[in-house]
């Protein structure tokens, strides 16, 4: 191959890059769609994108050396930095297949749960107070009382009038679409939580309210902590739901 050659295939390898992302942006933009409908857009989207990927790295430059290097990034753990960044170049990803798109699908399907939550249940709130709320997702997620995806965790009861266990979901909130700095900022918390940077805040809090509400679940409940405007709360133990049942019967 010709170093002149070499430059042209470069260039229409970019080129269909930038139609790849074109393709994305406007499977995400369909959001009135039949889901279904917006689902298929999506894995298309997703589809034309690997296939680019692939097709950019069996490129060889005129010295026979890989010419154009793609590569995925990996976060490990590190005793000194805490965590550093690993480069996994494009040979690694020869086995990609559907399960990968799926993947990635639900990835961001979770994302924007997470971000979801943060913004409406606490877009005024610190940046503390907003991990503090991805942490009882996370929480439940991890509980075995709640279902074990975020989005299920977030959208639990949300069918119902009442029974929702994240206000915003059945209030009436999501007829304004998130926006703005707010909806970035929680966007960018929801990527920290879900990646585990967050350090533990809540002390495995379950549930929360905030100081203007006193609901009638937290009796049953042990309080672990403020944190802004909201109030944290677990489930107790053996000894401890003996307590609060004798406090209540006192």
């Amino acid at each position: 191959m010709t170093r002149d050659d070499f430059i042209r295939r470069l260039k229409r390898t970019a080129a269909g890059l930038g139609a790849c992302v074109a393709v994305i942006v406007t499977a995400g933009a369909v959001m009135l769609a039949p889901e279904r409908a917006r689902e298929q857009d999506e894995a298309a989207a997703w589809r034309v994108l690997a296939s680019s990927y692939l097709q950019a790295g069996d490129m060889v430059g005129w010295d026979g050396a890989p010419a154009l290097e793609f590569a995925s990034f990996t976060l490990e753990a590190d005793a000194e930095t805490g965590a550093r960044i690993t480069q996994r170049s494009l040979a690694d990803l020869r086995s990609f297949d559907l399960s990968h798109l799926d993947n990635a699908q639900t990835a961001a399907h979770e994302r924007q749960c997470m971000a979801e939550a943060i913004f409406y249940e606490a877009r005024s709130e610190s940046l503390s107070g907003q991990l503090a709320v991805a942490e009882v997702v996370l929480n439940r997620v991890r509980h075995r009382a709640y279902p074990s995806t975020v989005c299920d965790v977030v959208y639990q009861g949300s069918e119902r009038v009442t029974g929702c266990q994240f206000t915003f979901t059945c209030d009436g909130s999501m007829a304004r679409a998130p926006y703005g700095r707010g909806w970035r900022r929680a966007q960018l918390v929801a990527d920290h939580a879900l990646m585990g940077f967050a350090r533990p805040v809540t002390r495995r809090a379950t549930h929360y309210h905030t100081t203007e509400v006193d609901p009638y679940w937290n009796d049953n409940l042990v309080r672990t902590r403020r944190i802004g405007s909201h109030i944290f709360y677990r489930f107790p133990n053996r000894s401890e739901r003996q307590l609060l049942i004798a406090q209540r019967e006192a």
